[in-house]
């Protein structure tokens, strides 16, 4: 019997040591196995290059901490880190590992975050060339062999252990790069989520997605406020999810391109989203282009939104933006006629289109004309004759007045272009066309 005791204290000592190497393990030589082994294998697999300043996880307490974590960005980019966060902390339900159903994670908290979305000088995105080079390579199938439709038992996949993450908090900053612009945009994004599921049961609550932010510099740009709801995450690649919301006072530097490939021009520009995602397939989704100030082909329109219809998959979405153009040169057609048309006749005849009617037809007439241009009684009778250039109980629109302005007008033509006509015949030929006016 006391041997039996002397055994069961070895045993419980040796466990008590094993634990407390492994707790030291977790705690002081996570780090190293993770930086000395798991991501060298990770950079061969994948060609990413990862660190980390310091991991640790405590059994008992059911937490696990990552500190100064960074992925270094891909070959042919300017800028030197991908993602970067000073620390990520989750606590689990220690019981739950053991069930495994599903498995919860209470909290899981990021702060210091920073994603650099990068754009090079050959016009590639760093993100999306890394979402393709992660996607399973598809295997070529064999020449005229039949495809198999059914795995064998050992090729069969196992069933996803559940997971259920209560909630999610994410403080990060977004820096979008293009290097062929030397410019940086970074936003300063908070993301909260709540119940995220990757296994669905019955009676599970959608879960929500919450994205509030702005410009890091500019509070009152790029103003960011999208609410996402999401089915459990059975095919993270294939979501079902819907999304809604806007992105206020984006720069227009964005657009440029675009803007300038169709003779447009806008201010600041807003995005409001209406997402509708099935298993990854995009239907009735759209986005709406909010223009500030358009200008197109140097006429001033104003606001005006442009939708985009979104088709496709979440994967490879399409965007018919050449519809969505003709639509909007097709309802800004008169608009556009209008103002290019004015442009037009302000420039061929330098007249201002502020003026009243009378006052424009009076720019044109001596712009244009050059015997009206040098003739002051002519221009006194056009003011005369046409119709609201003088109130109706003016003295110049009276009879007699607008007889004695025509007089003048026949006097001055003839002393222009008659030959025969000498300055000592004036008063003489004055009076003779004032008789006859009387009349």
């Amino acid at each position: 019997m006391k041997t039996l005791s002397i055994i069961l204290a070895v045993l419980l000592v040796l466990i008590a040591l094993l634990g407390v190497g492994l707790q030291m393990f977790l705690t002081k030589g996570l780090t190293t196995a993770l930086n000395q082994g798991v991501f060298p294998a990770v950079k061969t697999m994948t060609g990413l290059e990862m660190s980390i300043t310091n991991a640790s996880v405590n059994v008992l307490k059911g937490r696990a901490e990552l500190q100064g974590f960074e992925v270094q960005n891909l070959k042919g980019y300017w800028e030197p880190t991908l993602l970067k966060f000073d620390e990520c902390v989750l606590e689990l339900d220690m019981l739950s590992l053991i069930k495994r159903d599903p498995i919860i994670i209470n909290r899981a908290e990021i702060s210091g975050a920073v994603l650099t979305i990068e754009r090079n000088k050959e016009r590639n995105f760093n993100v999306k060339e890394l979402a393709d080079a992660l996607k399973p390579v598809e295997s070529a199938e064999v020449p005229g062999k039949q495809k198999t439709t059914q795995l064998a038992p050992a090729q069969k996949k196992a069933a996803p252990i559940p997971v259920h993450i209560r909630r999610i908090k994410i403080n990060t900053s977004v820096v979008y790069a293009d290097s062929k612009r030397d410019r940086e945009f970074p936003l300063n994004l908070k993301l909260t989520a709540s119940d995220l599921f990757t296994v669905p049961a019955e009676g599970q609550p959608d879960s929500l997605i919450v994205l509030r932010g702005s410009l890091a510099d500019d509070e009152n740009s790029f103003v960011t406020d999208l609410n996402a709801i999401v089915e459990p995450l059975t095919d993270p690649a294939n979501p079902s999810f819907s999304a809604s919301g806007s992105i206020l006072d984006i720069d227009a530097e964005f657009l440029k391109e675009l803007l300038n490939k169709n003779d447009m021009a806008s201010g600041p520009f807003t995005i409001k989203p209406s997402i509708s995602c099935k298993k990854g397939q995009l239907e009735g989704s759209r986005i709406d282009l909010v223009l500030n100030d358009l200008e197109i082909y140097g006429a001033k329109i104003g606001e005006t939104t442009l939708p985009l219809q979104i088709e496709g998959t979440l994967q490879k979405p399409r965007v018919n933006l050449t519809a969505a153009l003709r639509a909007l040169f097709s309802e800004q057609s008169t608009s556009i006629i209008k103002a290019i048309g004015k442009d037009q006749l302000k420039e061929e005849l330098g007249i201002d289109l502020n003026a009243k009617p009378s006052e424009m037809l009076m720019q044109g007439l001596t712009n244009s004309v050059e015997e009206i241009s040098d003739s002051p009684e002519l221009q006194n009778l056009i003011q005369q004759i046409v119709p609201g250039a003088q109130p109706a109980d003016s003295p110049a629109t009276n009879r007699p007045a607008l007889k004695e302005t025509l007089s003048n007008v026949l006097f001055e033509q003839l002393e222009q272009n008659v030959k025969e006509v000498k300055p000592g015949d004036t008063d003489v030929l004055k009076g003779l066309l004032n008789n006859f006016l009387k009349k």
